[in-house]
């Protein structure tokens, strides 16, 4: 009986000792590694932008209701048509609803003069009708209804081609001849416009004023100091203001910075800034002026620029960077780095071998570095590499379970 408790007991001591080894094994790991990716870092200044344009206000003194022939951010040439002008809502609403029948015309004859069906690429098709329905469900979702006519529009057309391709529908005469009814009788309940609403100059047309028209003036970019910045202050926009033309010609971007960020520039430099405007994310610009605050401890750069969109015409300050230097490579984190016999490199994970490789670093921050690219062999650093960046008693060659 004795015999059989202490051989229990063993057994239970073995499967326990088992049993931490097992959890042990599962849970400690003797290192943590990270692969390595390509990356792009950037060495810059930071700065909040403010656009410094010409831009001209738009009025209607005539009264009445407004129907805009211009759409929102759109270019204009000199002397066109911003906005008709009628009596009544309901002229606005009926021009509105003739623009839309004339859309589905034009659709439906491009549709008929689309004769090459053996060409037609049917998953071509298949992927652009995903596409439409999928961004009409997203600009619907994200409140932008304006836009969203747009997409339904491109949509229905789209649709109608692979009906006709497939051979589900083939005549689009009897639409054809109802729209055209239609627009006829729209046309013939339409009111003459009472007058109309010009582009004093070409540019963009933004409906939205800030009131900063008439105080960040191109004409005198000496006066833009940082005591300007600071004390500057809107005007009050009138109530027969209905948007503004913003000049695609040279316009300019002014920051504040401190006086010893300033030394890093100098007048006639040409750089690249980031911005956070989707449609245009890098922006060519040369140092126009350098204005110095009265106590020498502020400067204003003023950045000149010729790239403009609707987007950037609709905006008057943004976040940016003006970029000094540019890096791509191999990015690890910074704990990964060790020197080695006078050598800088990391430890890769090779199956279960470590080993040492030489890496050259071309930038580094306090979360991570950026490596040079090199050739791929197996003493160099490569994309993906499993790279060791915690753990202890490292060396090449070192097995690791």
């Amino acid at each position: 009986m004795k015999n059989n408790t202490v051989l229990k007991v063993c057994l239970l001591l073995i499967a326990s000792v088992f049993i931490i080894h097992q959890l042990y094994s599962s849970f400690y790991k003797p290192i943590t590694t990270q692969s390595a990716e390509f990356s792009t870092a950037v060495q810059g200044l930071n700065i909040t932008g403010i656009f410094i344009r010409n831009e001209t206000l738009v009025e209607n003194n005539a009264g009445g209701v407004l129907h805009f022939v211009a759409d929102e951010g759109s270019r204009v040439a000199k002397d066109g048509v911003i906005a008709s002008i009628y009596e009544t809502d309901t002229a606005s609403l009926t021009v509105s609803q003739i623009e839309a029948v004339k859309r589905q015309i034009a659709d439906i004859e491009d549709i008929q003069s689309y004769n090459n069906l053996e060409a037609t690429d049917l998953d071509l098709l298949n992927n652009k009708v995903e596409d439409g329905l999928n961004a009409l469900v997203k600009n619907s979702a994200a409140g932008n209804f304006s836009g969203s006519y747009d997409y339904a529009a491109s949509l229905l057309s789209t649709i109608n081609r692979r009906q006709m391709a497939t051979g589900v529908a083939g005549d689009f005469s009897v639409q054809l001849a109802a729209l055209n009814s239609q627009l006829a009788e729209l046309n013939a309940s339409l009111p003459a416009a009472k007058g109309y609403v010009n582009a004093a100059q070409s540019g963009y047309f933004v409906s939205v004023t800030d009131g900063y028209e008439n105080v960040l003036k191109c004409d005198d970019l000496s006066q833009i100091t940082p005591e300007f910045i600071k004390d500057m202050q809107p005007d009050t926009v009138g109530d027969t203001v209905i948007g503004k033309i913003v000049s695609d010609y040279e316009w300019y971007i002014a920051a504040k910075v401190t006086i010893n960020e300033s030394l890093k520039y100098k007048e006639g430099d040409s750089l690249t800034i980031r911005t956070a405007v989707k449609s245009c994310p890098d922006l060519s610009v040369t140092v126009k002026k350098i204005n110095i605050s009265d106590n020498s401890s502020d400067a204003v750069l003023i950045f000149a620029c010729d790239q403009m969109n609707s987007e950037i015409a609709a905006m008057r300050s943004v976040n940016m960077e003006i970029i000094s230097s540019e890096y791509s490579g191999l990015k690890v984190s910074k704990s990964a780095l060790r020197v080695i016999d006078s050598k800088t490199g990391v430890y890769v994970l090779n199956g279960m071998q470590l080993k040492f490789v030489p890496v050259n670093v071309l930038y580094s921050n306090d979360a991570y570095i950026i490596c040079e690219q090199q050739k791929s062999t197996d003493t160099v650093l490569r994309l993906y590499d499993e790279v060791v960046v915690k753990g202890k008693n490292l060396y090449d060659g070192k097995i690791v379970g």
